[in-house]
């Protein structure tokens, strides 16, 4: 398989973060784990029952469920039987609206995950109260106190229905990634890990945040394939990323079994060997005589100078600016908000230089990017910037 980058871009700022380093690379550490720090795979479900009896079985085991009936030839299920299997997260009955709205487990991974049904209407809607174009489905209704849909409906949300001999049967299964390893920490630039993946799930990502609103990540390597363990057989997909000092929160990503969250620490022993990162955009244009290194230590509101030249002059380049991003992390799911922007200081640039200094009031982890002028051409949204460089800052 080819090497393939994505990038998540979730604010505005157009090109600013992206031209940052792609942080994944080749190599190894002496204290990368020697084990696997997640493994993603599927438990498999099966719910059946007899139409012409009593009898229940969820994976295998007897239990008490409403069992499914039939009507002008069609089989309808009961809606509580989908909250007990544990597929559903809820199933919420409107009586006002005649209505039932059937949120799923999110590792289920259905198509759709939150659905409504209505009494004696032949269509499925979304949340927003929008049907489903061009489905129509047997309609739904209620029989001493109990609410029915089609068993064929089920497939909408992530459940695989078949009636045979009598027999109707539900499978589904739940997506897991179970991460092994949620954090370690090392000395060294990069980290080498790997992870385990069922061989008939899609090969997951890595994915990693640039800053303020952006994620970015790519695929990794198979290192082996045809692994067995506990009943299953995995590939093994070996990933490398370029760290900062500090937190480096990263994301296990897999369109077929969602998101998972690690983070390695980069320990700094002398911030003098560790330089400012430049992106491709900033070893072209940027010169930076301060900060001399890529990571510092200061104390709440000291000044950190800031200066620097232009390699490649530009009649139009007329500021730089500094954006301090705090690392702040708190979201979920894809991407989620990791640095929030602190505060933004534009420096002019006279005579091909600029000088200046930033101060944080703030305890905490800093990114700091170093954003061009705006000089890239966009059609919808003019001229554009990128970002050049940027360090870490902890402030004390």
């Amino acid at each position: 398989m080819k090497k393939k980058w994505v990038s998540i871009v979730l604010s505005a700022a157009a090109l600013v973060g992206l031209s940052s380093n792609a942080y994944a690379a080749a190599g190894t550490t002496a204290a990368d784990p020697v084990k696997d720090i997640a493994k993603m795979y599927r438990v498999k479900h099966e719910l059946k029952f007899d139409l012409n009896g009593q009898s229940a079985v969820l994976d295998g085991k007897a239990v008490q469920a409403e069992k499914p009936i039939l009507k002008d030839g069609r089989v309808f299920v009961p809606l509580r039987t989908l909250r007990q299997t544990g597929a559903a997260a809820s199933v919420t009955w409107k009586p006002a609206q005649r209505e039932v709205r059937i949120v799923m487990n999110p590792q289920v991974m259905p198509s759709w995950s939150d659905l409504t049904f209505k009494i004696g209407s032949d269509k499925i809607y979304t949340p927003e109260g929008t049907a489903l174009a061009d489905e129509t489905i047997p309609k739904p209704f209620i029989l001493d106190g109990i609410t029915y849909v089609p068993v064929s409906a089920l497939n909408w949300l992530g459940m695989s229905v078949a009636t045979q001999d009598g027999i109707v049967s539900w499978n589904w299964s739940d997506k897991i990634i179970e991460i092994l390893e949620p954090s370690w920490a090392t000395d060294d630039a990069q980290a080498t890990f790997t992870m385990l993946y069922q061989q008939d799930m899609y090969e997951p990502q890595f994915m990693y945040p640039f800053g303020a609103g952006s994620w970015g990540g790519g695929t990794g390597k198979v290192a082996a394939k045809g692994i067995s363990q506990d009943g299953r057989l995995y590939n093994r997909v070996e990933f490398t990323a370029n760290l900062r000092p500090g937190p480096n929160p990263m994301q296990i990503y897999a369109v077929s079994a969602g998101t998972a969250n690690f983070t390695v620490q980069r320990r700094i022993a002398n911030p003098q060997t560790v330089p400012v990162t430049l992106t491709e955009e900033g070893q072209t244009y940027l010169s930076l005589s301060q900060p001399a290194s890529g990571y510092a230590k200061v104390k709440a509101g000291d000044d950190i100078p800031l200066a620097g030249s232009i390699r490649k002059p530009n009649a139009s380049f007329d500021k730089v600016t500094i954006v301090a991003q705090r690392y702040s992390p708190g979201g979920t799911g894809l991407a989620p908000t990791v640095y929030v922007k602190d505060s933004q200081k534009e420096l002019t640039i006279k005579d091909d230089k600029f000088a200046g200094s930033l101060s944080l009031s703030k305890p905490g982890t800093y990114l700091i990017a170093v954003n061009s002028p705006k000089y890239i051409p966009s059609t919808e949204m003019g001229l554009l910037s990128t970002q050049w460089a940027e360090f870490v800052v902890e402030v004390e």
